[in-house]
């Protein structure tokens, strides 16, 4: 795993004692776990991984410092201890959304992109980007949980691609071209119908003249009502993705959230989560290791 400093400097990989790269379909869709030694470099670390600064991964996607630890140093060098940093990092250009707002956010029949630019996001534009009917995120809240429900509503995901920010809607995840084939004894399997029963609710509201308005009722699920939404959006709220497989496989950073596995079998799952692992294995002498995780997941409707 690469990662540069703000000044342009590379960390060495010795020195990155065990990093974690995710991929999610979240407002955020890109962050960063890593423990770091500071090496003979203590002082320059102290400045380049403290709050606020900025990292480069392998693509050129900057991310944000936006926690770190100095901890206490485990592992002595020449005789003395070597300080270490726990970072968190987010990804910059959609930093400004994962704040507490200081200031509401009220927005009618405006783009996704214009909701994000509200909200502090750098973004310049959002890929196959769309209309939200009614935004609205009040003092005291955090618009990437608002952002989410507006996805939910339209039955649609973001993903990070090349650099840019994608809405694509669920089904249409599913008719992409797989870009891995594993075997079916590859992955641990995840049932939980009883729990879906309760967590994956279907919707109703009203219409403008009063009348109940009901979304997709054909399963027996909890119920919860939703003012200001017609058949369409109610069935998009209940649309979602369900987790049915975990797989450990061989360090791939090209995979991300969004991408589509298939099986032998035939089965074919979207990535919900791709965490991508790297430990170099110097604080214990042991060999280095990566790998990558996928969280997968079919349509539940």
């Amino acid at each position: 795993m690469l990662l540069f400093l703000e000044n342009g400097k590379q960390v060495r990989g010795d020195l990155i004692k065990s990093a974690t790269l995710r991929s999610d379909m979240a407002p955020v869709p890109v962050t960063l776990e890593a423990d770091i030694r500071a090496g003979d470099d203590s002082l320059e670390l102290d400045k380049m991984l403290a709050e606020g600064k900025t990292l480069e991964i392998s693509g050129g996607d900057k991310l944000h410092i936006v926690k770190s630890v100095r901890t206490a140093g485990r592992t002595t060098q020449a005789e003395r201890e070597v300080a270490a940093y726990r970072i968190t990092a987010l990804l910059d250009s959609c930093l400004g959304a994962a704040y507490v707002r200081s200031r509401a956010i009220i927005k009618e029949d405006a783009a996704l992109s214009a909701i994000y630019k509200a909200a502090g996001a750098t973004l310049k534009a959002v890929d196959a980007d769309f209309p939200v009917p009614r935004f609205y995120c009040p003092v005291g809240e955090t618009p990437t949980f608002h952002i989410s429900r507006a996805l939910q509503e339209e039955g649609g995901v973001v993903r990070w691609r090349n650099g840019k920010l994608q809405f694509i809607r669920l089904p249409d995840l599913f008719t992409q071209e797989p870009v891995l084939t594993l075997p079916d004894n590859a992955s641990d399997d995840v049932d939980g119908g009883f729990l879906e029963r309760h967590e994956v609710p279907w919707f109703f509201s009203l219409d403008a003249a009063g009348q109940a308005v009901f979304g997709a009722r054909d399963k027996p699920r909890a119920v919860r009502f939703s003012p200001h939404k017609n058949v369409q959006r109610l069935r998009n709220m209940t649309r979602c993705l369900v987790h049915r497989k975990t797989v450990k496989i061989n360090y791939d950073a090209r995979l991300g959230a969004g991408d589509l596995i298939a099986f032998t079998g035939g089965l074919k799952l979207a990535v919900i989560t791709a965490a991508h692992f790297f430990s170099s294995g110097t604080d214990d002498g042991g060999d280095s290791e990566t790998y990558t995780r996928l969280w997968l997941g079919a349509l539940e409707e």
